[in-house]
């Protein structure tokens, strides 16, 4: 159920990024595009945790956890689509 709703949360990350900075009907500011960065980063993580992927190192298991994904992809969106 966890690897569903990362996938479903990337995939509605991925297509608000895709849509709502053209709707705003100007371009990115160079501080947007830092803020982008994460947000991408945590939608990539999200899609390789939604697909099932499992790692072997401790390490790599907690950084693709749900417990640390969730948290980051909703506060680096809320960073990026308030800037």
């Amino acid at each position: 159920m966890a690897r569903l709703a990362s996938l479903l949360l990337g995939a509605g990350l991925a297509l608000a990024l895709l849509l709502l900075p053209a709707a705003r009907g100007r371009e990115l500011a160079p501080g947007e595009h830092g803020l982008m960065t994460v947000v991408l980063l945590a939608v990539c993580a999200l899609f390789v945790h939604g697909s099932g992927f499992r790692f072997h190192a401790g390490w790599a298991r907690g950084a693709f956890s749900p417990w640390v994904l969730w948290p980051a992809a909703v506060v680096s969106a809320a960073l990026f689509f308030a800037y």
